[in-house]
């Protein structure tokens, strides 16, 4: 199913303190043969770069070693990524290849393909790729910058909403639903 804007309501925590916006996403990488698909991810306005964690995939859990040594192998870039639980650690840049292997706050940039949030195609070519974690397919601002966002609580439904459309294709759809959710009128 193709979207033109994404909408997705607020899934509360447990305890009903705040919560967080989850869709699926459906995507295909260049180190991966088989695509994803409708796999669950996070909107995260904290996160800087988009990361998919691979280690989560209980099928590829014993390709995460060989995949990670393949890209230390192949100078592929990447980028060491602590995390908040992490942040204010000291913390030493790997150096060998064994260190490196070892480090499991690397995440490698490799190619996305066919990529949907939402069903929403998204016009992004990379993404970043972390052998090691096993949390949420977290979608940063790297992507979320170039979307025109609006999060509120909507009039219709009375729960908290987050709708989005890339800034360079703002359709009808996306206005008739910022109009209705949050009597917001955008040219």
């Amino acid at each position: 199913m193709t979207n033109k804007y994404i909408k997705i309501e607020l899934l509360p925590t447990k305890t009903g303190i705040g919560g967080s916006f989850m869709t699926t996403a459906s995507f295909k990488l260049d180190n991966i043969s088989a695509p994803f698909g409708n796999v669950s991810v996070k909107i995260d306005t904290g996160c800087s770069i988009s990361t998919i964690p691979l280690a989560r995939f209980h099928a590829l859990n014993e390709f995460c070693d060989s995949l990670k040594a393949d890209d230390i192998e192949n100078n592929v870039p990447y980028e060491i990524s602590y995390g908040v639980e992490s942040g204010g650690m000291s913390h030493s840049k790997p150096v060998t290849f064994e260190e490196k292997k070892q480090n499991p706050a690397m995440k490698f940039r490799h190619t996305i393909r066919d990529f949907r949030i939402a069903g929403m195609p998204v016009q992004q070519n990379a993404i970043y790729v972390n052998y090691n974690r096993k949390g949420n397919i977290l979608i940063g601002m790297d992507i979320l910058q170039y979307w025109d966002i609006h999060i509120g609580t909507s009039k219709i439904t009375g729960k908290n909403m987050f709708l989005a459309c890339p800034e360079t294709c703002i359709c009808q759809e996306y206005r008739n639903a910022l109009e209705e959710n949050f009597s917001i009128a955008i040219i």
